[in-house]
C-alpha cells in the first residue's frame, strides 16, 4: 500500500475512483485549486508520510498561515460518524422526504466528502453538483455554505427549502432575512477536518450548538473565555504538519483530548461559539471575534468581500476592515455603524481592487493587517500634527466637520458613541476641528457636557460660543 497524491475533483469521486484507490492505496486528497501553487511544490518535491492503514485516506488542509497539514482518516471511522448522524432524531426529521442532494462544495474537503458524497451514497440518494442549475423543489437538499446562500439571496435567485451549511458561524443578519421567508430550514454543522463533526444547530432559531452525544468535551481557561477540548471517536489520532521541508508527526496528548482552538462557553442550552482564540481581541471593553464581524458583514449583503483584522497599539486593540467593495467608503461606514454593535465597528477601512491571498486561496491576513495598520498610523499622524484634510474656518458647518470624521453626516440627534460608534481618537479629532473653527481652545469641562454627544448639541454649543465672542 502506497501513499498517492490525488488532486481530487468531484469527478474523481463520482466516477468511483476514490473507492478503487482505497482498495490498494492510501489516497492523499488535495484541492485541485492548489495546482501550480507553492503548496503543490511542497507536496510533490518532498517525501510524503507513508501511511499503511488499510482502507484509509488523508485530507490536506491549511490554516491562515498557508502551511499544509495532512490529516489521516480511517474509512471505518468515517462510516461510524455517518451512522451517528443518520441515527440523530433531528437529522431524521430534517431530511425526511429528501430524494436528491445538490452539492455546492468540493468533495475533497471533509464537509463535502461526508455530507455531499458519502452520506447521500449511504442513503442511496442521487447527487447533483454545483455546476448544474440549482434545483429548489422541496425534495432536494442543498449541501452549501453561508456565502453561497447570501449570494443567492442578493441576486434574487430561488432558495432551497432545506440546506446544510458549515465552515463559518452563520451570519445573524442572513438568518434574520431567511427567517422572514416561510418554509426554509437550515442545519449548520460544527466541526473541523481534525475533529470530524462535533455538533449542530438551527442557525435561524438557535444561538448555541448541540454537541453530539458521542463527543466528550471539557474547557481550558483562556483569559476571560474557555477553549473547547474534545475526545471523540471521529477525531484523528495523528496528523502531519509541514515544517522546515519535512512532514512532522503530531499525536494527541496522552489523555486523548484535542484542543480545538475555539473559545466559548457551555450551558444546558448548548455550546456558544465565540470564535477562534487567535482571532479574538478586546475592543471597547468587550471580547470581540473578528470572524464574527466578517460573518455579520456578510449577512448585510454589501457588495464585495470584507476582511476584519486587529490593529494592535499600546493604547489597546482596535479593528481594521479591508475590502474590495466598489461602494463609497462613507456608505460602508454609515452601514456598519448603523447595523453593527459599537464594539464591532472598525476604526479604519481600506479599499483596494483585490483581496490579498495565500497560495492555498485563503485570505492573507498578515498582509492585510499590515495594510490596515499603515493606514491607521497615517490617519493618527495627521491627527497628532493637526493636519486636517479639509479647510476649516468660521464658515465650516458642524455637519461638514462630522462628515470628515465619521465618513457621513449623522442625524441631528444621533448619539456619537451609541449610534455612530465614535471612539476616543475620533472624539479628539472632532475637538481639534471644532477648536479650529472657533479659533480658541475648548475647556475640558465643556467636553463633558451633553452638548458633545450629538450634531444638534454641538450646533447649539458653537452658536453660544460664537455669541459670547
Amino acid at each position: 500500500m502506497a501513499s498517492l497524491l490525488r488532486f481530487a475533483n468531484n469527478h474523481y469521486f463520482l466516477s468511483g475512483n476514490f473507492e478503487k484507490d482505497l482498495e490498494e492505496n492510501h489516497p492523499i486528497l488535495v484541492d485541485p485549486s492548489w495546482r501550480g501553487t507553492k503548496l503543490e511544490r511542497e507536496l510533490t518535491d518532498f517525501p510524503l508520510p507513508q501511511i499503511t492503514n488499510p482502507r484509509s485516506f488523508s485530507l490536506v488542509t491549511s490554516g491562515s498561515t498557508g502551511l499544509p497539514k495532512l490529516v489521516p482518516k480511517d474509512l471505518d471511522q468515517i462510516h461510524n460518524e455517518i451512522h451517528a448522524w443518520l441515527s440523530l432524531t433531528e437529522f431524521q426529521t430534517f431530511s425526511k422526504g429528501i430524494r436528491e442532494v445538490f452539492v455546492q462544495v468540493p468533495f475533497c474537503h471533509l464537509y463535502g466528502l461526508l455530507w455531499g458524497y458519502l452520506l447521500p451514497k449511504a442513503l442511496d440518494i442521487p447527487i447533483r453538483t454545483g455546476n448544474e442549475d440549482a434545483p429548489t423543489d422541496p425534495e432536494t437538499l442543498w449541501i452549501t455554505s453561508a456565502p453561497k446562500l447570501q449570494l443567492a439571496l442578493q441576486e434574487g435567485e430561488s432558495l432551497p427549502e432545506r440546506a446544510i451549511v458549515s465552515g463559518m458561524k452563520f451570519p445573524v443578519p442572513l438568518a434574520r432575512a431567511l427567517r422572514e421567508r416561510e418554509g426554509i430550514s437550515i442545519l449548520e454543522i460544527y466541526g473541523s477536518t481534525e475533529t470530524g463533526g462535533m455538533g449542530y444547530r438551527d442557525p435561524l432559531r438557535q444561538n448555541r450548538f448541540q454537541i453530539l452525544q458521542e463527543v466528550r468535551f471539557r474547557f481550558r481557561d483562556e483569559a476571560e473565555e474557555k477553549e473547547l477540548q474534545i475526545q471523540s471517536p471521529f477525531l484523528s489520532k495523528r496528523f502531519y504538519t509541514f515544517q522546515n521541508h519535512v512532514w512532522e508527526s503530531v499525536s494527541l496528548p496522552q489523555d486523548g483530548y484535542y484542543a480545538t482552538g475555539d473559545l466559548g462557553d457551555s450551558s444546558e442550552l448548548g455550546f456558544f461559539l465565540l470564535g477562534r482564540k487567535d482571532r479574538i481581541i478586546k475592543h471597547k471593553g468587550k471580547r470581540v471575534s473578528l470572524d464574527r464581524i466578517e460573518s455579520e458583514i456578510l449577512g448585510l449583503g454589501l457588495v464585495g468581500q470584507f476582511v476584519s483584522v486587529p490593529i494592535k497599539q499600546e493604547s489597546g486593540d482596535t479593528i481594521g476592515i479591508f475590502t474590495d467593495s466598489t461602494l463609497p467608503i462613507d456608505q460602508i461606514y454609515r452601514t456598519l455603524r448603523h447595523e453593527l454593535p459599537s464594539s464591532h465597528v472598525p476604526r479604519v477601512i481600506v479599499i483596494q481592487k483585490s483581496i490579498p491571498k495565500l497560495p492555498n486561496g485563503k485570505t492573507d491576513y498578515v498582509t492585510i493587517t499590515k495594510l490596515c495598520l499603515d493606514e491607521y498610523l497615517r490617519l493618527k499622524s495627521l491627527e497628532e500634527k493637526n493636519e486636517i484634510p479639509i479647510t476649516i474656518d468660521g464658515n465650516t458647518t458642524i455637519a461638514m466637520i462630522l462628515k470628515s470624521i465619521l465618513g457621513y453626516e449623522p442625524k441631528p440627534n444621533d448619539h456619537f458613541v451609541y449610534d455612530c460608534g465614535m471612539d476616543s481618537i475620533l472624539f479628539t479629532e472632532m475637538v481639534l476641528k471644532l477648536e479650529k473653527k472657533l479659533g480658541s481652545k475648548i475647556p475640558e469641562e465643556d467636553k463633558q457636557t451633553g452638548y458633545f454627544v450629538s450634531l444638534s448639541g454641538l450646533e447649539e454649543y458653537v452658536k453660544e460660543q460664537l455669541y459670547l465672542q
